[in-house]
């Protein structure tokens, strides 16, 4: 007698069902993802006892005729795919016919379809995958699918479901992807009777994304869409003041479908360096299209995993899309003009005069009048006459011989509309916008991204201008951090040092990056020999320069506690609008601070 056998329909159903139905929430899924593609316009989630003890979902789609009702219970039984050219190129939600069989194997299921305006229908029963009451019923076109007593034939499964309430969280953030999807789809959810989510047809993806993030996430969204190759990005991505704990937060979506994607995560996340603090996690929404034949769908059995023909390009598009939308950063509130009601910067207008950020970094370097470290040999260069030199940043710092006498318009912007009051506790910059808003700027924080702005740039056009020194400084690091910096001497010189061994943990270095004047050579390549040691070779090097070049700017700004003149303070704000990603530091920490004239006068009690 063989020992091999062939299994039973049912148990084949129920294995099944151990892929597809991994909790109430996967049923809520498939059914609603049906809906859907029979072209519902208003689908209603009902759960009892986190959809252990009831779910149910109705919708008003085309609906089934009897015969199509009795073959959409049986295996691999599906409107949606006839043949192997279709599985290359998936345009629906479902496509395998494995879920309602596999569903109905594990619970009392109940079916109620009509595909006609006659209110005609048919009401398919079945109980643990065995076929019971087929009738005519009247309903109206569309279908409704109850779920009863989920895994009662299963007792193994059953046990291992969590509380109810913990199951219905699971079925509302469910509900919610589905809803993100689809905003020309009206949605209702109700819990034990009690209403979690209604979301009207037609409403916008702003409101779902505000059900699904929270009203405080939904201060922070700004819109985002590009187009890269034949991949587009669109959607809405909370700006750095908005961040989360977990990645959970972030919904991402291929051609409609919710999907789990670390690739596609990590390049959101890559957008937002250094405007996040560590450990926090962007939020937002947003959808990757792309012609259907370059991504494979059925690689998990429950559809949340893609694969991409060419990865890639998605995981570029992603990244570029988020970052370009980031660069400028929007979310600073546009500020009129004095006199002419204009917003300034992004809100509307005349473009903003563009000042070169290296420009600025170069004003601000002379009139803090930084040294080179003393034994150097080194001496400051004068800036070489630039646009500053003409009167363009009009505030007078030593301009150079021959200048223009007459100083040209400050250049418009966030920053260059504010009006500079004066220092706070030697490490804030205490600032006035238009309509009376008191702005706080941290000195170190802001000055740290425009040196990391500058060294970014030049690192990227691998020409990082080199200061050598006339004898070359010994310095002696830790032992851990001389071994890791002698190992990575070729990424040091990438980052614009000249620096070779000389004997034991000691080296001799014979030049700089020329924007690190007057830093401490010896605390800073500490640092960055322990940083160098963490980064992996043949890892994403180019990413771990970021925090090696956010290393650098930090070590060159000017520190909390030091003293900043008027003079230095405008070539600061007016450089800053000349630089992208402004509003954060690299390392994450905030720039700005803003308390609206209406905030100040309630906490005085003038209103």
């Amino acid at each position: 007698m063989p020992r091999i056998h062939v299994l039973p329909p049912g148990l084949v159903n129920q294995i099944a069902a151990g892929e597809v139905v991994e909790r109430p929430a996967s049923i809520v899924k498939e059914l609603v993802e049906n809906a859907l593609d029979a072209g519902a316009t208003s689908v209603g989630v009902d759960v009892e006892e986190g959809g252990l003890a009831l779910v149910r979902v109705a919708d008003d789609g085309s609906g089934m005729d009897r015969d199509d009702a009795l073959l959409a219970l049986e295996r691999h039984a599906t409107s949606k795919l006839r043949d192997a050219e279709g599985l290359a190129a998936i345009g629906t939600m479902g496509f395998r016919g494995e879920a309602v069989p596999a569903i109905a194997s594990v619970s009392r299921f109940r079916l109620d379809t009509s595909a006609g305006e006659d209110g005609a229908g048919t009401r398919v029963e079945i109980e643990g995958g065995v076929l019971g009451e087929v009738a005519p019923v009247a309903r109206p076109r569309g279908t409704t699918v109850e779920v009863r007593d989920l895994f009662f034939n299963t007792p193994a499964r059953r046990k291992f479901m969590r509380a109810a309430s913990t199951e219905a969280g699971h079925v509302s953030e469910a509900v919610i992807r589905l809803a993100l999807a689809r905003p020309d789809v009206g949605f209702t959810l109700r819990s034990a009777g009690r209403l979690v989510l209604g979301a009207r047809a037609g409403g916008g993806l702003a409101d779902r994304a505000g059900q699904a993030l929270g009203r405080e996430a939904h201060r922070h969204l700004l819109p985002v869409d590009a187009r890269r190759g034949e991949v587009r990005v669109h959607g809405l991505i909370c700006s750095p003041d908005h961040s989360e704990a977990t990645g959970r937060a972030l919904y991402l979506f291929v051609n409609g479908r919710y999907v789990r994607d670390r690739a596609a995560a990590h390049a959101v996340l890559r957008a937002f360096a250094g405007t996040l603090p560590p450990g926090r996690h962007p939020a937002g929404v947003l959808f990757v299209e792309l012609p259907l034949h370059r991504v494979d769908v059925n690689v998990h059995p429950q559809k949340l995993e893609v694969r991409f023909a060419e990865g890639r390009e998605v995981f570029d598009a992603l990244f570029h899309t988020v970052a370009g939308a980031l660069r400028t950063a929007p979310w600073l509130r546009a500020r009129p003009q004095p006199g002419d009601g204009v917003p300034a910067g992004n809100g509307g207008g005349p473009a903003p005069v563009p000042v070169a950020g290296e420009e600025a970094a170069e004003v601000l370097a002379w009139a803090r009048a930084a040294r080179p470290p003393e034994g150097s040999g080194a001496t400051l260069v004068q800036p070489a006459p630039g646009a500053w030199a003409t009167g363009r940043l009009a505030f007078p710092v030593a301009p150079a011989p021959g200048a223009g006498p007459e100083a040209g318009p400050r250049p418009e912007g966030y920053f260059a509309a504010l009006r500079y009051v004066g220092q706070h506790a030697r490490t804030y910059l205490l600032c006035e916008a238009p309509g009376g808003t008191l702005v706080v700027i941290d000195q170190h924080a802001s000055h740290e991204r425009m040196l990391f702005h500058r060294l970014r740039e030049a690192f990227r056009a691998r020409r990082i201008p080199v200061q050598p020194f006339l004898l070359p400084q010994v310095v002696t690091l830790p032992p851990a951090a001389a071994r890791a910096l002698e190992a990575g001497l070729a990424e040091l010189g990438r980052l614009g040092f000249d620096a070779e061994p000389f004997g034991g943990e000691a080296f001799a270095v014979k030049g700089a990056p020329a924007a690190l004047a007057g830093v401490d050579l010896t605390a800073l390549l500490t640092d960055l020999g322990s940083q160098l040691a963490e980064v992996e070779r043949g890892s994403a090097v180019d990413d771990a320069f970021h925090d090696l070049l956010a290393t650098m700017a930090c070590h060159a700004a000017v520190r909390a506690n030091q003293d900043v003149s008027p003079e230095e303070a405008r070539a600061l704000l007016d450089g800053l609008d000349a630089i992208d990603f402004k509003a954060r530091c690299p390392h994450g920490r905030p720039v700005v601070f803003e308390l609206s004239l209406a905030d100040l006068e309630r906490r005085v009690g003038r209103r």
